[in-house]
Formats: C-alpha cells, sequence, structure tokens
C-alpha cells in the first residue's frame, strides 16, 4: 500500500511531535527501513514536541490569517455530500470566533450548504450540516435546528496552540462520528441529510453563507481560521474509527478509490496545492488562481531535492 504519512508524522506517533523528517510516498516498509536504519546508526534521537530537526523532505503547512486567507478548490461533482469523511491537521490558539477547517459551504444559488468542519468561539470541534430547505444541524451539541441524538465520550477541546488531527465522518444511515488524534470523541444518530443542491467550491481555511440571499448573489466567505492547517483531506465514503486511526498514525492511501481530495500542502511555494488523489481536484491560494491579498502563507522548510517526490 502507498501511503503519504510523512516521517514527522511516524515520528509522533512513537514519541509525540507533529514536525519531524519530511515527507515519503514510498511504501510503508521503506519508512520502516529509514527509521531501523537510522536507529543501528546510533543517530535516533527522543525528539521533542514543536521540535523540527533537518528534515529529508519537505515540511510545509499553511498559516492563514483569520482574516480573509482560504485555500479555494473549484467545485467537482466528486465532491461528497450525504456520505463523506473529510480530515486535517490543525494548529491554533482559541478562536474570536467560528473557524472552518474544510467546508463545502452555502451555494450562489439554492443558499444551500452541505457540510463544514469548524472550531467554535469555545475552541471545540463541531460539524455543521444543511438539509435543502435550509435547517442548520450542529453537532456534536445538536444546538442548532435539534436532529438525532449525540453522545460525547472525549475532550472536543483543539484550539490549545499544538497540532491535531481531526476528522469527521457521516454515513448513509445518518450515523456521525468525530475524531481527534485518532480517537472518537462523539457519535451521533439519526443526523439531517446534507444539501444535494450544492455546486460552490470547496473551500479550506473558510466557509461560505450569508442570511437570507447573498449580497449581489455571491454568498461571501466567512469564518476566516486563524492558524495552521495541513493535509487536509476527503472521501466519498465514512471511515471506519480503525481505518480514521490508520490516517492518523499510518497516513493516507493514495490508492483509494473512495479518496477524493487529498492536499499535502507541501509546494512550499507559488499559489497552486496539488490533489494527490485519483479525483485530481487541485486548488489554489486565495481568491484567484492569481496572488491576491486572501493568499495564505507558507510556514515551514524545504527538503532535499528529490527526497520528498520519491516514489
Amino acid at each position: 500500500m502507498i501511503t503519504t504519512r510523512p516521517l514527522r508524522h511516524l515520528a509522533e506517533f512513537v514519541v509525540p511531535l507533529r514536525r519531524g523528517l519530511g515527507t515519503s510516498t514510498q511504501p510503508m516498509i521503506s519508512v520502516l527501513i529509514i527509521v531501523v536504519t537510522l536507529m543501528g546508526c546510533g543517530n535516533a534521537q527522543v525528539m521533542t514536541t514543536e521540535q523540527e530537526p533537518d528534515g529529508l523532505g519537505s515540511t510545509f503547512s499553511l498559516r492563514f490569517d483569520g482574516a480573509d486567507d482560504r485555500v479555494t478548490v473549484p467545485y467537482d461533482t466528486s465532491f461528497p455530500t450525504e456520505v463523506f469523511t473529510a480530515t486535517a491537521w490543525i494548529k491554533l490558539v482559541q478562536p474570536a470566533g467560528q473557524a472552518a477547517i474544510i467546508a463545502r459551504g452555502e451555494d450562489d444559488n439554492s443558499f444551500n450548504l452541505s457540510w463544514q468542519l469548524y472550531v467554535t468561539r469555545d475552541g471545540t470541534l463541531e460539524v455543521m450540516l444543511e438539509d435543502s430547505s435550509e435547517q442548520n444541524y450542529c453537532y456534536p451539541l445538536n444546538n442548532c435546528a435539534p436532529m438525532g441524538t449525540c453522545t460525547i465520550t472525549g475532550d472536543m477541546f483543539v484550539a490549545d496552540d499544538a497540532w491535531h488531527h481531526v476528522a469527521v465522518t457521516r454515513g448513509a444511515s445518518g450515523v456521525l462520528a468525530l475524531y481527534i488524534d485518532g480517537e472518537k470523541r462523539a457519535g451521533c444518530d439519526g443526523t439531517g441529510v446534507p444539501s444535494s443542491n450544492n455546486f460552490q467550491d470547496l473551500s479550506i481555511g473558510c466557509t461560505f453563507g450569508a442570511i437570507g440571499p447573498p449580497p449581489g448573489g455571491i454568498e461571501p466567505p466567512i469564518w476566516f481560521f486563524p492558524g495552521l492547517i495541513d493535509e487536509p483531506a476527503m472521501w466519498n465514503v465514512a471511515l471506519s474509527d480503525t481505518q480514521i486511526g490508520d490516517v492518523f498514525s499510518v497516513g493516507i492511501n493514495l490508492l483509494s478509490t473512495e479518496l477524493v481530495g487529498y492536499w499535502p500542502f507541501d509546494e512550499g511555494t507559488e499559489q497552486a496545492v496539488s490533489d494527490l488523489s485519483q479525483a485530481g481536484n487541485d486548488g489554489f491560494l486565495g481568491e484567484t488562481p492569481e496572488v491576491d491579498s486572501a493568499d495564505p502563507l507558507w510556514e515551514g522548510t524545504p527538503g532535499i531535492p528529490g527526497i520528498a517526490d520519491a516514489s
């Protein structure tokens, strides 16, 4: 299986660490050989959280200013609606308002959003769904239009200025789950059905929406994310608890036909962000493909040429 689990994340799996040795698209066995070789040569060292050792591959992420920054992925029919999984790595302090991570925000014509994963002003992870009647459902607190039942089994707080892996899944039966760092923290049954009448671009670092008809017929960007986002991804299936754990600790299987978006954010320069899934949903920084004020900033260090892209 070809995975994209960066060595920096593998290091975190062994010793808590978010950044580290770089990105490898080699089969996992190669990654293990590299780790064993380092240990065998006496070069292994205990690395603490946020340490940034000399890397083999690029260690970039994107910093969003919380004011207007975003990544835009033009609409494609492959975007999942009722059944989906969305994941990302995030790092932020408690936001002043809602902070969208990845979203299928409101359509300019139907005014319907499908789903959006975000951090609340309280610093907790939440997801909103909206149906074709413009009813909003907010989980796991179920404190918008009530629909279904939820059980919270763990701490939902993520705004502690540390890296966290976050995920949401929703299945065809309406079962929804939220995960933090590979662990299921909340589950809901009988959730609202996301609207399929939505042809809005996918957004990372914001969502789109307005109360009532949008001004000028265009849904404005809102809920800007103030912090770092890395490796957002989405699938057109609801991954299982075990699969979410694997995404967190091992990485993303690029050969999965259900994967319809994976943006590692390792370009480190220019405007384009590449989708490594088979869907090919490439995006760009900011509001337009050209340089503009809504471009988030690349943050990190480049790797040794050829290492990060090895195959």
